[in-house]
C-alpha cells in the first residue's frame, strides 16, 4: 500500500536515524545507571523531571518539524499534515502549556488537549510506519520503537508502571504491539548501524520483558499513575472511557 506522499521527504529524514539510534542508546545507559544505583528493595517511585523525561525524544520531535518544512517545500500537503502534530504543533502546544503552568505555579494540564493528543499520536504513528516500511526505510521505525521501549523500561524499573502495556489491555489499540516488534527489524532488514541496532533492540526487548515481569509481580500492572503527583507528566485521557 503506497500513500500519496513524496518519498524523498522521508528518505531525507531517514538519514538522521544513525544519530537518533545512538541518542537513544545514550539514554538507555543513563537509565540503567539510575536503576543500578537504586538501593536493593527500594520500592518508592523515583521522581521524573521534564528534562530527563522528554529529552530522549526531543531530536525525533525536532526532526518532525524539519519534515514539516520539507513537505511544504515539496508541495506535499498529506505529509505536511502528518508532520504538523508531532512537529511544530506539538512543540507549540507543549511550550504554551509549560509557560502557562509556570506562570500559574501549577502542574501542566493536558486535559483540554488530551483527546486530540491521543488520537493524533496513535493514527499518525500508524500512517508513518506504513509510509516508512513500504518505502524500504527501516531506521526511523526502529528509532520510534527504541525510544518508546526505553521509556517503558525506565517506567517499569523506576516507577513500577506498565504504562503502554497496560493500556493495550484497556483500549485494545493493537498497533502498540509494534513498539516491541520493530525492535527486531535489524535482524531481518537493513537498518542503519545494523549490528549495533540489533544489539540495542535485543537488549531493550529483554529489559522490557524483565520490567513487565517486575510490574506484574508487584501487583501494580493495573495501577495507574497518580494524576496529582507533581512530577507526573502523563495525566492525560486515553481512548478508554475512564480518565486518569
Amino acid at each position: 500500500m503506497q500513500l500519496p506522499v513524496h518519498a524523498e521527504v522521508y528518505a531525507t529524514l531517514e538519514r538522521a536515524s544513525p544519530f537518533l539510534i545512538c541518542w537513544v542508546a545514550i539514554f538507555l545507559v543513563y537509565n540503567l545507571a539510575r536503576i543500578a544505583r537504586r538501593p536493593p528493595g527500594a520500592d518508592a517511585p523515583l521522581k521524573e523531571g521534564m528534562v530527563t523525561g522528554e529529552l530522549p525524544g526531543l531530536p525525533l520531535m525536532l526532526l518532525h518539524s524539519v519534515g514539516f518544512g520539507l513537505s511544504l517545500a515539496a508541495r506535499d500537503p498529506v505529509s505536511a499534515a502528518l508532520f504538523l502534530w508531532w512537529g511544530p504543533g506539538y512543540v507549540f502546544v507543549a511550550t504554551t502549556l509549560l509557560v502557562r503552568a509556570r506562570r500559574r505555579a501549577r502542574p501542566i494540564d493536558w486535559k483540554p488537549w488530551a483527546r486530540l493528543s491521543s488520537w493524533g499520536c496513535k493514527l499518525s504513528y500508524v500512517i508513518f510506519m506504513v509510509i516508512y516500511l513500504t518505502n524500504g526505510l527501516y531506521g526511523l521505525p526502529f528509532v520510534f520503537s527504541a525510544w518508546i521501549v526505553n521509556d517503558q523500561v525506565k517506567l517499569a524499573f523506576l516507577r513500577t508502571n506498565a504504562d503502554r502495556a497496560r493500556r493495550v489491555t484497556e483500549d485494545l489499540w493493537l498497533p502498540r504491539l509494534g513498539y516491541v516488534a520493530f525492535l527486531f527489524l535489524p535482524f531481518f532488514v537493513a537498518v542503519p548501524l545494523r549490528p549495533f541496532a540489533a544489539a540495542l533492540g535485543a537488549l531493550l526487548a529483554v529489559l522490557w520483558v524483565a520490567g513487565m515481569v517486575r510490574v506484574l509481580r508487584s501487583g501494580r500492572f493495573r495501577q495507574r499513575p497518580d494524576p496529582h503527583a507533581p512530577d507526573n507528566l502523563r495525566d492525560i485521557v486515553y481512548l478508554n472511557a475512564r480518565p486518569y
